[in-house]
């Protein structure tokens, strides 16, 4: 017998548990009904109210309404991305890095009647002392180069381009440089 009052002891504090629960729970849902039915209330006074515009208002105003919000929509949208564009960066504020050792300056131009973009004026400067690069004749009575080499115009400065690229002329330069500056703007800037 000290089962069945362990069990009654325990079933009973249950279902006064259960009790108090549910009357709270009720007690919650009367209060709230007020809140839910004044809702409803409203929302039925809302959707029954008499409109004493005529017809074909009602028709034109629907109408523009069909054509206006999803054009502010489109609007929003692109102001949206364009801000995002914006922080991000674009391809057209990089205008100039270090490359082979050499600083690059350029500016981007776009063609009368053309859909993209290239690069105008690429001037190539020495790292040493910032003056501009040109191609020199190589021909030294001491040492006899066959083939032009880039060096700096600057009087006293000295510098020449490394020797794995001192083959190459003023021409096959530019072409390099600009097939590297297309290269790293794919890389940064692709979406």
């Amino acid at each position: 017998m000290a089962w069945w009052k362990d069990l009654s002891k325990d079933s009973i504090s249950g279902v006064i548990v259960a009790l108090i629960t549910g009357g709270g729970g009720i007690a919650v849902v009367v209060w709230l009904w007020n809140y839910v039915k004044q809702f409803f209330q409203w929302l039925m006074a809302i959707l029954t109210f008499s409109v004493t515009m005529p017809l074909w208002a009602i028709l034109i105003l629907s109408i523009l309404l069909l054509v206006i919000l999803p054009t502010v929509g489109f609007v929003m949208r692109r102001r949206i991305s364009s801000k995002a564009s914006v922080q991000k960066g674009s391809f057209l504020d990089y205008t100039s890095d270090t490359i082979f050792e050499i600083i690059v300056s350029w500016e981007w131009i776009r063609g009368l009647g053309d859909r993209g973009y290239s690069l105008n004026n690429l001037h190539m400067r020495c790292p040493k002392c910032g003056g501009l690069l040109s191609q020199h004749s190589s021909v030294d009575f001491d040492n006899y180069v066959p083939f032009p080499i880039i060096k700096c115009n600057f009087k006293g400065c000295g510098w020449r381009i490394s020797s794995d690229m001192g083959r190459l002329n003023y021409g096959e330069m530019y072409t390099r440089l600009a097939e590297e500056i297309d290269r790293r703007c794919f890389q940064r800037f692709r979406s």
